[in-house]
């Protein structure tokens, strides 16, 4: 099989990178790029309100804030969302990251077929996952990082999409050079969220 080629860096404000994950096929795997929590939080409340709108199912691992503030942030302002009822209902799902990724019992790869079933059986559309990588650099995991990324298929089913995002701090200034060009090899597409 062809090595992927590199693909080409797309750069915008928080209701663009919303946009272009909102219009992404299902199987879509891209690697999302943050400056700051501000416009991170602005960028996938957008996302989320328009795909709850759309009957997906979301998951989401924080990493650099609560699973409250998420809630928080999606309860208010222009996303308005009834937080509570989409996760009683399991179209919204908040996990931490550190458990999302190394304390479910089976896995996070486990556990995301498990929701693709759901949603395949409950007639959404898609499952969407917004995971902070995080907590692979909090760990001290950085290997295992490009591991489990290098794990993840370069596109997913259909019924899928994965936005793995990093904030540049981690992404930037604490990877090498070779791990960060195989990471952005590994994605069809790289989205760099501008503050």
């Amino acid at each position: 099989m062809a090595k992927a080629q590199a693909p080409d860096i797309f750069s915008g404000n928080a209701m663009d990178i919303a946009q272009k994950l909102y219009e992404s096929e299902g199987g879509s795997h891209f690697l999302v790029l943050y400056h700051d929590l501000v416009t991170y939080r602005e960028m996938y409340s957008h996302y989320i309100k328009a795909t709850l709108d759309n009957n997906e199912i979301v998951l989401v691992l924080p990493f650099y804030e609560t699973i409250d503030s998420v809630r928080q942030i999606l309860s208010e302002d222009s996303a308005c969302i009834d937080v509570r009822e989409k996760e009683k209902e399991q179209s919204l799902l908040i996990i931490d990251g550190l458990k999302g990724y190394f304390g479910l019992p089976n896995g996070l790869m486990s556990f995301t077929k498990q929701l693709a079933e759901y949603a395949k059986t409950s007639g959404k559309n898609c499952v969407s996952i917004i995971g902070d990588m995080g907590p692979f650099f909090y760990n001290r995991k950085k290997d295992n990082l490009i591991g489990w990324e290098l794990e993840l298929p370069f596109r997913y089913h259909p019924s899928m999409k994965g936005f793995c995002v990093y904030h540049e701090k981690d992404f930037g200034k604490r990877l090498p050079e070779n791990d960060k060009e195989l990471l952005i090899g590994h994605h069809e597409q790289v989205l760099d969220l501008a503050a």
